[in-house]
């Protein structure tokens, strides 16, 4: 397996996963006041939001040549590093 076919397979795994936990997230929501839901879910849609440019950049890199991609790994890692923080603020926020 190629490096960047390794680097796809891991950031596919980590896409997975994210979409778990805004999944249990929103379970959770789901049993809150209407107040608190509304604030829950504005998070779980930036959350998803973030997911949502790290799988289209992970898409883009995946067609981009052997030499691009390599450049394109950075705009990837803040991407990841960006959804990352938010599922972490809101799963630590909503399990107060």
């Amino acid at each position: 397996m190629s490096k960047k076919d390794e680097y796809f397979a891991m950031m596919e795994s980590q896409i997975r996963k994210w979409d778990a936990e805004v999944d249990k997230l929103k379970a959770r929501g789901d049993m809150m006041s209407a107040e608190a839901r509304i604030k829950y879910e504005e998070q779980l849609a930036a959350m998803r939001a973030n997911r949502n440019a790290a799988n289209k950049k992970l898409q883009e890199m995946r067609t981009a040549s052997e030499a691009a991609w390599q450049n394109m790994q950075a705009g990837m890692d803040g991407a990841w590093a960006s959804t990352k923080s938010a599922l972490e603020k809101a799963t630590s926020q909503f399990k107060k």
